[in-house]
């Protein structure tokens, strides 16, 4: 049942991104503010311990965040994310069926660019919706809930939607990780204070 209903939830959240097309930008840029405004992300970014994915253009735009930093970014490699830094945007190119940009081969092959995990201090994670207890629904690979799996707890998790793409509730299963905050337009939202406003 689960999977008929991500899948549904998945259509319709996809339906609502073409809806916000024009938005994305504007949108995207109150998320960053309000990312800005938190120690933990502020300290992560200018330490050089934050890892972010590389937005497609539906995804909050993640792109400005680089400008000034080197970044560790997700590579995809036997099914798992293996977490690599890039000192530049320009590092970076377009892979796979999905265009997903991933660092180049030149990077991938250099080992001191591989990163260590607890030197992760803060992750920004996609997803095409999140409840209000840090689940989220992913694009249905599982390469996101394995590798949260693997972070320390130390480590700050924190999913980056739009408003619409927040729900009551999203179809999980056990294997499935949450993450601990939630970024939106609106502002941030922590899990512990989602489930408070909520029981």
């Amino acid at each position: 049942m689960d999977h008929i209903e991500k899948a549904d939830l998945r259509r319709e959240m996809r339906s609502y991104l073409k809806t916000i097309a024009d938005t994305v930008e504007t949108r995207s840029r109150l998320i960053r503010e309000h990312l800005m405004t938190l120690p933990t992300f502020r300290y992560a970014r200018q330490s050089e311990r934050l890892m972010s994915f590389v937005s497609m253009p539906s995804e909050v735009n993640t792109a400005p965040l680089f400008e000034g930093f080197s970044m560790i970014v997700p590579y995809c490699e036997a099914g798992e994310i293996v977490p690599m830094r890039i000192l530049t945007r320009d590092e970076l190119e377009q892979t796979g069926n999905m265009k997903i940009s991933e660092p180049k081969l030149s990077v991938r092959q250099d080992v001191s660019r591989q990163i260590v995990l607890e030197q992760i201090a803060v992750v920004l994670v996609p997803g095409l919706a999140f409840d209000r207890f840090g689940n989220r629904l992913g694009r249905g690979k599982g390469y996101y809930d394995r590798f949260l799996r693997r972070l320390s707890t130390n480590t700050l998790t924190i999913g980056l939607a739009f408003d619409g793409m927040i729900c009551d509730w999203v179809p999980h299963e056990k294997n499935d990780s949450p993450v601990m905050m939630v970024a939106t337009e609106s502002g941030l939202q922590s899990v512990d204070t989602f489930v408070d406003s909520v029981t």
